[in-house]
């Protein structure tokens, strides 16, 4: 069945705000939930709403998987790949400009997203919009981005190919549609002349909206993104010493702006490669990659951590494997890996025992979606 976004007004035009950004446009996607702000208008830095009350002044976190939010993520930014725009899911520093939507349980409402107002040619620069906390990344997706748009001057049309249609057919992938759609005042599809025709009317005539134009003048074409990410080995601490039998964790912290994403992870021992490249997701957290009985012998990890935009960044560490048996000094464990000593048996995913030519490996996402510390 078909969810549906409310009518809007057009927003109020502040006083010597500028038409347009010069960076590419932040939007934040708030999966954690925010205690709403009154009397500050929708200002995202300080989770502020002139729908406050509509919420009873809160908005509860999304309950879905770290799958799904992924998913959610990954289609969102699919459909402004076109566009200036990164989708971010960590919050925006201060002194930075970011459009927020939040995802998550907005009690009982009778729309799937809403938005405080139509921002004609994004003047406000950032605003609070929100959207209930839909499973499926092609609805959630969707939604994020109409309501988004709404607070960067984008109308409803009357087209079911387009984001800005006031209905969402699940079964329906929708994108900016780079045509002249007739713009509707509502969920009833009435036609209107339009709020902001200052900027429709340089695609179109009045009364309809060419929603991909808009994004290409609003926030330009894409910009990729050159910054490797953050990337440090942290565990386990350089020149460690095991005794076998043992299991322990390769952590990795991960650090940047698009963070979560897809990554090609590379794994190299005393620069010979460690079984094949393989593309994981890094969540906001750690990467943990799982070391179980490597044979006697002093290693050296290199782990090369390439994202998404082809930033690669690596880190090294060494560490030496003794014989069952071996006495080495209490070094203690303070990270979660198994103590020297300790008996730890497990096998890779084939079956075998761990060999000596291959340090075999097994990415644990983590098991939530945690805040970066």
């Amino acid at each position: 069945m078909p969810v549906d976004t409310p009518s809007l007004g057009a927003a109020p035009t502040p006083v010597g705000a500028s038409p347009r950004q010069t960076t590419p446009e932040l939007l934040y996607i708030n999966f954690e939930g925010a205690v709403l702000q009154r009397g500050c208008g929708n200002d995202p830095h300080y989770d502020c709403s002139s729908l406050a009350e509509t919420f009873d002044g809160y908005v509860g976190p999304y309950t879905g998987n770290v799958t799904q939010r992924m998913a959610i993520l990954q289609a969102t930014r699919k459909a402004v790949a076109d566009f200036g725009v990164r989708v971010v899911t960590q919050r925006p520093p201060d002194d930075v400009d970011y459009t927020m939507v939040i995802y998550g349980d907005l009690g009982a409402q009778d729309f799937a997203g809403v938005a405080p107002y139509i921002d004609c040619e994004d003047l406000n620069l950032g605003d609070t919009s929100f959207t209930q906390a839909f499973t499926a990344s092609n609805t959630g997706s969707t939604v994020i981005l109409q309501e988004a748009a709404h607070t960067w001057g984008l109308e409803h049309v009357d087209s079911l190919t387009d984001v800005m249609n006031p209905f969402k057919a699940p079964s329906l992938t929708q994108s900016f549609v780079d045509d002249c759609l007739p713009i509707v005042a509502n969920t009833s599809l009435e036609r209107t002349p339009g709020s902001c025709n200052q900027i429709h009317t340089q695609f179109c005539e009045a009364g309809f909206q060419n929603s991909y134009r808009e994004m290409l003048l609003l926030f330009g074409q894409h910009v990729p993104d050159v910054e490797p990410p953050g990337f440090e080995l942290v565990y386990p601490p350089d020149e460690s010493t095991f005794v076998l039998p043992t299991t322990f964790i390769l952590r990795g912290a991960i650090e940047d702006e698009l963070h979560p994403q897809f990554y090609d992870i590379e794994v190299f021992n005393n620069g010979q490669p460690v079984g094949d490249k393989r593309t994981d997701v890094g969540l906001e957290g750690d990467l943990e990659l799982a070391i179980t009985n490597p044979e006697p012998g002093d290693y050296e990890l290199r782990v090369i951590l390439t994202d998404e935009g082809g930033n690669a960044s690596e880190d090294t560490v060494r560490f030496t494997i003794l014989p069952e048996g071996s006495e080495v000094p209490d070094e203690g464990d303070d990270d979660g890996g198994t103590p020297q000593g300790a008996t730890a048996c497990s096998v890779d995913s084939r079956g075998a025992p761990h060999g000596p030519t291959q340090l075999l490996w097994t990415v644990l996402l983590l098991a939530g979606w945690r805040r970066r510390r």
